[in-house]
């Protein structure tokens, strides 16, 4: 199954700043930072992490998301909140969806370097 996420950006400083934030919502933590990469996690797990791109390649894929999973509808939408308030673009506001089954509460953002990130919820 899923150990990890990676994905590259062209100004890991303020992406690294951006994620920092929003992923906080979620419990993650930085659990390293350097030149070649930042890591994220909760506790000391390794799971969300940045690298730089070289220029010119490109950093975001056609229908390629991530979609991370939040305790509650509350930490979906500071989720949200953090995300928009870091400059994040709103693809589909975090609301109920019943096309993706009667307990999806959810949204999708396109962070700074144009990857699709979804928050969501299972729970009531």
């Amino acid at each position: 199954m899923l150990d990890h996420i990676s994905l590259g950006t062209h100004d890991l400083a303020r992406a690294t700043a951006f994620y920092a934030r929003v992923l906080a919502t979620l419990g993650y933590q930085v659990q390293q930072q350097g030149a070649e990469e930042s890591v994220f996690g909760p506790a000391q797990e390794w799971l969300f992490i940045l690298y730089p791109a070289d220029p010119g390649q490109p950093t975001a894929g056609a229908r390629m998301h991530v979609a991370l999973r939040a305790e509650s509808r509350d930490a979906a939408r500071a989720f949200e909140r953090e995300a928009l308030d870091c400059g994040a673009e709103c693809i589909r506001e975090v609301a109920e969806r019943l096309q993706f089954g009667a307990d999806y509460f959810g949204g999708v953002f396109r962070d700074l370097d144009g990857h699709a990130i979804e928050v969501l919820t299972r729970s009531a």
